[in-house]
């Protein structure tokens, strides 16, 4: 009787869980089978997303490639209509390079506040440390022979405080155009520490030392003050 009572409450208890479990699937099925179809759809959307990126890519990088041949023939109208157009769509990297395809040719046509104009836009696309700099870099050499040393400068700060190799050229950029300007303690203090900076490169170490050379030590402070007035012991 102990194994038939066993049997008949086990049986009971299946039941009663297959109930349990069916009630559930009933009452929450709607709603797991939704989610389910939500996730499927957003994994299928998201590899969608991922194809059409990459196909974008390689049609931007198709039709840069196609403009920079343009350039190479000698059709600048042409490639910097290009460069033009693509530096409004696509992906952001290549926008910001087809910006700086624009600056250069701007530079090689005479507009040099247009090429100076067309570089800043670059460095504030550009999500890329080195390529940033660049851009500011290639800016500040065009605005040394257009502006102030004033506005040099304060185009010149971000640059410098930077955290890419291409600061020590902006550093050497600061120097040598604060000599031009007559600002020889401000040449000789970013200069020097050019001279000192282990992580500079080379060249610009050497130029650093040459430029130093040229401008000379800063004057001695002149000799003077008053004279020693005689103490009261004295005649």
């Amino acid at each position: 009787m102990t194994n038939e009572t066993d049997s008949f409450v086990n049986e009971v208890d299946e039941s009663l869980r297959q109930d349990r479990a069916l009630a559930m699937a009933k009452r929450y099925g709607p709603y797991l089978i939704g989610l389910f179809v939500i996730i499927l759809a957003a994994m299928a959307g998201f590899q969608w997303w991922q194809r059409q990126q990459v196909e974008t890519a390689r049609a931007q990088s198709d039709a840069y490639m196609a403009a920079i041949e343009l350039a190479q023939a000698g059709d600048f109208d042409a490639a910097k209509t290009e460069f033009e157009r693509l530096s409004g769509e696509g992906p952001r990297t290549y926008r910001a390079m087809a910006t700086m395809q624009v600056a250069s040719i701007l530079q090689g046509q005479g507009d040099l506040d247009g090429a100076i104009a067309a570089f800043d836009e670059a460095a504030e696309l550009s999500r890329d440390p080195i390529m940033r700099d660049t851009a500011r870099l290639r800016a500040a050499y065009i605005a040394a022979e257009t502006q102030d040393f004033a506005a040099l400068q304060t185009r010149l700060q971000p640059l410098i405080e930077s955290e890419t190799r291409l600061a020590y050229l902006g550093r050497e950029l600061l120097g040598v155009e604060a000599w031009e300007a007559g600002d020889l303690d401000l040449a000789r203090s970013t200069l020097q520490n050019l001279t000192l900076a282990f992580e500079a490169p080379q060249g610009v170490q050497q130029r650093a030392q040459l430029a130093l050379s040229v401008i000379g030590p800063a004057p001695a402070p002149a000799a003077g003050g008053a004279e020693t007035a005689p103490s009261q012991g004295e005649n």
